[in-house]
């Protein structure tokens, strides 16, 4: 059979082509031609994300686009006794820069796996990495010292996307803990209420073992609707273990809107306007939960799909505190002032109408101390 002149297609073609092949056809295909490999370079092929995991034993490498994924293996033989950190240099001299110069991609992460690692070897890895190209770093061991993640903490840029995965201290404590645009802890047994409270970087955050119950996500929520400023984009609590959903704890003196498909969904949904609005976007609160797993999210209802719900809760708001207006003046002036009170009633009539036409889909609730 003959060999397909590859070299000889227009440019149009050749680009058509290589725009089928899959991350491990583009890389094999520059290893068989140096030619090739120039034009597939000045090509720049799409991908998603580059993956760089490494560590004493089976460094990884990986490349992703939609549909396909490119795994490249290494092993420790038992007979090298060279620095493990000469095989991340040569990973990252040699089939990284390869991917680099091939690919064009949106999002770079480095994995360490640091299981059996000396906090030397650790501290190592990461100041090597940290000359390198990253968007997200991650860290993977049995069990990690207090000294040692403060130095992680400390030396990963706040613009990184952090992650440990490790077994972590009752009595660690750290300002810059949850400063990053994504922090994840599969342990964070450690962190207190407190913390919560100071998050101000609108990041993401998981914690998948903590020891907060319905009363600590409450007054996460509560502190979150009397604050003056956007707190946070999304936060996933995994609550301590052996509790349970407490719906009405979580809700406790606060205003919401439940949806009324409540029990047909996987997840129950339930969203909340801030009390104080100051110059904040991020104002429509969506509380999501199930089993002993909650989610907490604070969107842009001009960029998102929450108009509906941030009208509704507005005019909700606008409701309750047209009733207080009455009540109050019911209690204080006992039937004089009849044409404000008047007034009042016909504004909230109004709001009632606005409501009803408005609302379809969610149970309006407030529920007391």
């Amino acid at each position: 059979m003959k060999k397909f002149p590859i070299l000889k297609i227009p440019d149009v073609v050749f680009r058509e082509v290589t725009s089928m092949m899959t991350p491990t056809e583009i890389m094999k295909l520059s290893m068989s031609d140096f030619k090739l490999e120039l034009l597939l370079r000045n090509r720049k092929c799409k991908i998603n994300v580059i993956i760089v995991q490494t560590g004493n034993i089976h460094p990884k490498l990986d490349t992703s686009s939609e549909k396909h994924c490119l795994s490249v293996f290494f092993e420790k033989s038992e007979n090298d006794k060279r620095n493990p950190v000469t095989h991340l240099a040569q990973l990252q001299d040699t089939i990284y820069s390869n991917l680099t110069r091939l690919f064009s991609y949106k999002f770079h992460y480095w994995a360490l796996i640091a299981d059996d690692m000396k906090p030397e070897e650790v501290r190592e890895y990461t100041a090597k990495i940290l000359t390198l190209e990253f968007q997200r770093f991650s860290v993977h061991a049995k069990t990690m010292s207090n000294d040692l993640l403060t130095e992680l903490v400390d030396k990963i840029p706040q613009k990184m996307e952090f992650v440990i995965e490790s077994n972590i201290a009752l009595d660690y404590s750290h300002p810059k803990a949850l400063k990053f645009p994504l922090t994840i802890y599969t342990d964070a047994r450690w962190l207190k209420v407190e913390d919560l409270l100071s998050i101000r970087n609108l990041g993401k955050i998981k914690l998948k073992k903590t020891n907060f119950d319905c009363s600590d996500v409450n007054k996460f929520i509560q502190y979150w609707s009397d604050c003056d400023e956007d707190m946070i984009e999304a936060v996933w609590i995994k609550l301590k273990e052996g509790t349970q959903i407490d719906e009405q704890q979580l809700i406790k003196n606060l205003i919401v809107i439940s949806d009324i498909s409540n029990g047909q969904h996987e997840w129950d949904w339930i969203f909340m306007k801030p009390r104080n609005m100051g110059n904040r976007k991020f104002v429509v609160g969506q509380l999501e939960f199930r089993k002993n797993e909650i989610i907490f999210s604070a969107n842009d209802p001009l960029k998102g799909n929450f108009s509906n719900e941030y009208s509704i809760l507005e005019l909700v708001h606008q409701k309750r505190d047209c009733e207080e207006k009455i009540r109050k003046m019911e209690k204080e002036f006992r039937g004089l002032r009849d044409a404000e009170k008047k007034k009042l009633q016909m504004e909230l009539k109004e709001l009632e109408r606005k409501l009803t036409d408005l609302n379809r889909d969610y149970e309006i609730r407030n529920v007391e101390t």
